[in-house]
């Protein structure tokens, strides 16, 4: 793959080639009365790091145990 290439080519990004573990939260911050959620992922098809921005639509709760360092948050 040519830089050119790499530097002009559209991310056509697909959730088949993306994983979780690949992913990292940059920040989460409110926008326009909004929670948004910046994200980085790497391209799968060039690997340039991109930024993932959205909206969070909708709030559940969840089951799942985070493994939150107590001690960060005293």
């Amino acid at each position: 793959m040519t830089y050119d290439y790499a530097r002009d080519h559209e991310h056509e990004l697909s959730a088949e080639y993306l994983y979780a573990s690949d992913a990292e939260v940059l920040g989460i911050y409110e926008s326009d009365d909004t929670l948004q959620v910046d994200v980085a992922v790497i391209c799968p098809e060039c690997s340039e790091t991109l930024t993932l921005q959205t909206a969070v639509g909708k709030v559940t709760s969840s089951g799942t145990e985070l493994p939150l360092d107590e001690d960060y948050y005293d």
